[in-house]
This record gives C-alpha cells, sequence and structure tokens, in this order.
C-alpha cells in the first residue's frame, strides 16, 4: 500500500468537519501567510526604493535647474571683463566727484544686465578707493574700504586668482536678513596693474519659482557654507544637514538620514559649476517617506491578521453547521429514496458526503419522474387558458352587442320623432338587417370581410337618415383585396366608425366626412384605416385613450368599444396585433387597426 493510498484512507475516514478544518488549514492558512509575509517585505522593499527614487529625481532636478541658473553667469563675467567702456570707466583719473556720478550714470550696461536677467537679484563692482572713489546713490559700484577688507569673500579672492562662488547673508531695504549665492569673479585692469571685482548674486525667489513646492524638503549650500537656500526658510543660514565627505570631488548618497531629528529618505549629490573649483552641494528629503511606509506596514500585518483570523473563526462555525445539514439532508434523503438512479459514481470514500450522493440518484430520477407529471399538468393548464379565451372572446361580443343596439334603436327613435315621415321603414329594414348579422355572429369566430364590409354600409346608412346632409363617408378597398376570400373577427370596425360618429362628428355641429380605407401590406397583414374630421383630441385626451386601450375604462361606457376591440384582436390573433390611434384637437381622428389576412381559398387547399 502507498503513501498516498494511506493518506486517502485516513483523509477518507475522518468527518467533514474536521476534512474541511484540515483542508482550510493546509491549503489556506498556512499558504495565505507565507504569502502574505513575503508581499509585506517585498512591498516595503519596493515603496522604500520607489521613495529612493522619488527624492534623488527630485534632487537632480534640483541640480539642473541650478546648473541652468548658474552657468550664464560665466558669459554675463566674460562679457563685461572685455568691456572697454567698462574698463575705461574703472582706469580714467577723474578730477571732481561730479564727472564720477556723471560717467556712472552713462554706463547702462549693468542695469540692462540685471533687469533683462530675473535669475539675478544684484550686480556690484568693487574698486580699489584710488580707481574710482565713492559714488553715493549707486547701487552697482561699491569702493574697497577698511569694511570690505574684514569681509571672508574679499579675503578668499585676494588669496585666489579665479572666480568662486560663495553664500553670504544680504539685507533688503527694510532690514531683514536673507541668504543669497554670489558669484565673484575678477576682472583685471592691465592699464594700473590692478583688478575690480564682479559680484553676481542669485536670486533666491527665482530658484522658488523654479524648484516650487514638491512635497519634499530642499537644502542648498555651496562649499562648507551655511545654507543659502532651503524650502523650510527658517533653515536658512544653519549648518547643511547631513554630514558630507567634503574632500571629495564629487558627492553623492541616497537612503535614510535624519534629517533635523526626524528620520528621512533622503538624496544628496554634489556638482562643480562651470570654470571653478567650487562644489554646490543638494539635498532633497522626504520628511513622511519612512512614517508612511511604516504605517502601510503596520496596517497591512494587521489585515493579513484579520484576513486569517476572522475567516478562521467563521469558518470553524461554519463546518459545525455544515457538517450538521449533511447529516441531516442524508436522513432526510434516505427515508424518501425507494429505486436507484444510473448515473457514474463520481464520489468515493466512507464518509457523509458519499452517503448523500448514494440517495441522491434515487432523488433525481425521482425528479425526472415528477417533472413528467408536471408537464402533463402544464398541458392541461394551456387547455384551460384556451378554453377562457374563447369565453372571453364571446363574452366581450356579448358586451359589444347590447351597446350598439341601444344606439341604432335611439337614433330611429330620434329620426321618427322629429320627422314623422316614411324614412323610418327604410331605417327599421336597415336595423332589422344590422340584427341579423350581429345575432348570426354572436356564436362565431370568423366572418367574411365582404360582410364586414356590408355591415359598416348598413350602419352608415341608418346614421344618414339620420344626419342627413351632415353626414358623408367613403369606402376605399384595396384592388388587391377580394373581401369574398378573407375572413376576419365579426364586429371590428362597426365600432370604432360609431366612435367616429358620436364622439368626432357629432360633437362639432359642422358638416363630417369619414373616409375607410381597407389595404393589404406586404407581409399579408389588413390594414384598416378610419378617419374622422371631427372634433379630435388634444395630447393629454389621447394619452388617456391609449392608456385605456390595455385596461378597462374607469367609466362605464365611454371607451369600452375601443377597449373591447383591442383586446379581442389581442386574444384571438396575439399581442403584436391591435389599434393605433392618432388625433389632433380641431382636426379629427385617425384609428388604423391592423391584424393578419386570413386567405380562405389557401386554407382549404
Amino acid at each position: 500500500m502507498t503513501l498516498g493510498k494511506l493518506y486517502i484512507g485516513f483523509f477518507s475516514k475522518q468527518n467533514v468537519r474536521k476534512q474541511l478544518i484540515i483542508v482550510f488549514i493546509c491549503v489556506i492558512l498556512i499558504p495565505v501567510f507565507i504569502i502574505g509575509n513575503v508581499i509585506y517585505f517585498f512591498s516595503c522593499k519596493h515603496m522604500l526604493q520607489s521613495y529612493k527614487y522619488l527624492v534623488e529625481s527630485d534632487a537632480i532636478r534640483v541640480r539642473s535647474i541650478l546648473l541652468t541658473t548658474t552657468l550664464p553667469l560665466y558669459d554675463y563675467y566674460e562679457s563685461l571683463a572685455n568691456d572697454e567702456a567698462l574698463r575705461e570707466l574703472l582706469t580714467k583719473n577723474y578730477k571732481t566727484d561730479e564727472e564720477v556720478m556723471y560717467a556712472c550714470a552713462r554706463y547702462t550696461r549693468l542695469e540692462q544686465l540685471l533687469s533683462a536677467n530675473a535669475s539675478l537679484s544684484g550686480i556690484r563692482i568693487y574698486t580699489p578707493p584710488n580707481m574710482l572713489r565713492s559714488v553715493s546713490d549707486n547701487q552697482f559700484f561699491y569702493p574697497i574700504d577698511e569694511e570690505i577688507r574684514t569681509q571672508d569673500w574679499y579675503k578668499k579672492a585676494e588669496s585666489v586668482s579665479g572666480n568662486f562662488w560663495k553664500s553670504s547673508i544680504q539685507e533688503n531695504q527694510i532690514g531683514n536678513s536673507y541668504w543669497e549665492l554670489a558669484y565673484y569673479c575678477h576682472i583685471p585692469l592691465p592699464e594700473s596693474g590692478s583688478y575690480a571685482i564682479l559680484v553676481m548674486t542669485i536670486s533666491n525667489n527665482h530658484l522658488r519659482s523654479l524648484i516650487k513646492d514638491s512635497g519634499t524638503h530642499v537644502y542648498i549650500a555651496v562649499n562648507e557654507d551655511p545654507v543659502f537656500y532651503s524650502t523650510v526658510r527658517r533653515y536658512e543660514g544653519s549648518s547643511f544637514p547631513a554630514e558630507m565627505d567634503y574632500s571629495a570631488p564629487y558627492y553623492s548618497y541616497t537612503g535614510k538620514l535624519e534629517i533635523e531629528g526626524t528620520a528621512s529618505i533622503s538624496s544628496v549629490m554634489s556638482f562643480q559649476p562651470y570654470r571653478t573649483d567650487d562644489l554646490i552641494y543638494i539635498l532633497s528629503a522626504d520628511m513622511n517617506a519612512l512614517p508612511y511606509i511604516h504605517r502601510t506596514g503596520i496596517s497591512y500585518l494587521l489585515l493579513l491578521l484579520f484576513s486569517l483570523l476572522l475567516p478562521g473563526l467563521l469558518f470553524i462555525l461554519f463546518t459545525g453547521y455544515f457538517s450538521a445539514r449533511i447529516q441531516a439532508l442524508r436522513l432526510a434523503m434516505h427515508r424518501v429514496s425507494n429505486n436507484d438512479y444510473e448515473i457514474m459514481d463520481s464520489v468515493s470514500g466512507d464518509d457523509e458526503l458519499s452517503a448523500a450522493f448514494t440517495d441522491l440518484k434515487t432523488m433525481v430520477k425521482k425528479i425526472k419522474a415528477a417533472e413528467g407529471q408536471i408537464y402533463e399538468a402544464q398541458i392541461k393548464e394551456q387547455h384551460f387558458s384556451n378554453q377562457q379565451q374563447e369565453m372571453e372572446l364571446k363574452l366581450l361580443v356579448n358586451q359589444i352587442n347590447p351597446h350598439f343596439l341601444y344606439n341604432t334603436l335611439e337614433t330611429i327613435r330620434m329620426k321618427a320623432f322629429s320627422d314623422g315621415n316614411n324614412e323610418v321603414a327604410t331605417a327599421i329594414k336597415l336595423l332589422g338587417k344590422s340584427m341579423r348579422y350581429v345575432l348570426n355572429n354572436m356564436k362565431t369566430s370568423s366572418t367574411t370581410l365582404d360582410k364586414e364590409i356590408d355591415y359598416i354600409v348598413t350602419y352608415l346608412s341608418i346614421q344618414l337618415l339620420r344626419f342627413e346632409a351632415r353626414l358623408h363617408y367613403t369606402l376605399h378597398i384595396d384592388d388587391t383585396i377580394d373581401p369574398k376570400s378573407y375572413q376576419i373577427l365579426p364586429l371590428l370596425l362597426q365600432p370604432i366608425v360609431e366612435n367616429s360618429i358620436s364622439h368626432g362628428i357629432e360633437p362639432t355641429g359642422r358638416e363630417g366626412h369619414i373616409i375607410i380605407r381597407i389595404q393589404k401590406s406586404v407581409n399579408d397583414l389588413l390594414i384598416a384605416q378610419i378617419y374622422d374630421n371631427g372634433a379630435g383630441m388634444s395630447k393629454e385626451r389621447l394619452s388617456r385613450v391609449m392608456d385605456g386601450l390595455s385596461a378597462p375604462p374607469s367609466e362605464s361606457d365611454h371607451g369600452i368599444g375601443l377597449y373591447n376591440i383591442n383586446n379581442r384582436i389581442k386574444l384571438f390573433y396575439g399581442e403584436k396585433y391591435g389599434l393605433k390611434i392618432k388625433s389632433k384637437e380641431n382636426w379629427g381622428t385617425l384609428v388604423t387597426l391592423i391584424i393578419p389576412l386570413y386567405n380562405l381559398l389557401e386554407e382549404d387547399v
């Protein structure tokens, strides 16, 4: 006996509840726990890498902004260093202060350069006092006095021969101090054997408009100077927040750093401005990254724990309930089972499910027998439904006849009362003819089309006796139709004509005309259109009449004729056939009847 058979034998001998619990632990609980922890580890790692990539990208972006901002300053320096007018201004021997002021006022190159470049916040040129004497109220030219000689940037300018970058504290017009990055350049003056110092400062406001606030904290410093720019403005003028190896020619690091006492994911990198030995250091720090990763990790672990404990508890409760239901089902099915059912065995073992499956075969066989009985019952029900529809048709016809006879007799009575002439005999003759047609068709479900048309002509003849010159009618029958060869339900068209007279023409008091058109459609449908130029109906009235076609009208008489016709058509021919009504107030009404066209000759064949 193999290990697999031993396992199956042991497993199948356990009850259903124990089987389900073992399967849940082995197949769901343990794999989900292992996979969940693996996903947690890699998710945290992926989020950390994503944040590193974001802060590094932000640092590269800031570096690109600084590079494009500082690079043109060397060109400005070259342009000013080679400007003959500036060298003449700085080396000329002036006799009076007025000459100095006039010469400085005429030189507008610095003012133009400052106004044309938003990146510059100031341009200053420092010269020895013996070259250009102090000019009051001038923002560009300054003498190198004793105070200037004591400042760090001037000492560095004396000790190096090239250009350099340095951050310095400035003061605005209202006395507030701020830090800015300045570019210090030597302008050689060979005529006097000396030099001037050009200082161009980068506008922090311009840097802010380019860097903007991307959600990270940005710190920028040059060499070992204090921070001259930061998105956290209070930090400007403080030491660079990260420990740096200033001796390295290039520095780059991305990872976890503690910034201002808070753990963050940061990226530090440096770059060397054009033709200088200086290094500008950039730090981009996301202060919310690590807290977010920690919160996400804790939330994920809690969710994993909840997703395991709650289903486990529910599963244990469910297995007890499910096992009890299976046992009850097996006993109930065994009590009602009598015979076997021919299906393939697909459940093996010696547990509750296999016993329930054994009884299931017998139950299915009984279900098939019950389906046969249900089918026979449905046939009987359909037969009963057909009989009921036939009775409904007869009842509807019987409902129409008294209504019509009442109206016809009333018409004859009114005519006899008003005229007292021999036309009454003709009216009675027509009435008798119409009554015979009605009585002959009370117990039938079909008549020929020519008899139905003759019945309408008889009815209209009676109405002509009443209305005389006020009423006219026109009857059009399609040439392709032989009325004797087709059959329809009796008493379909007359109630429509009656409505046209009583509700359309009679209320107007003016001359009326009824047009009856009978034609055949290309798909063998009989289309009968009855039009009157009577009072017509408003949109609201027409809507109520159309609603009354599908349900008996609330009033006792009004609308019952159209409802009966439409209902008889749908009961006999089907739901897709019936009446359509169009009407316009003071213009008239058009009623269209659509039914299938049955040919008597074809049925006989």
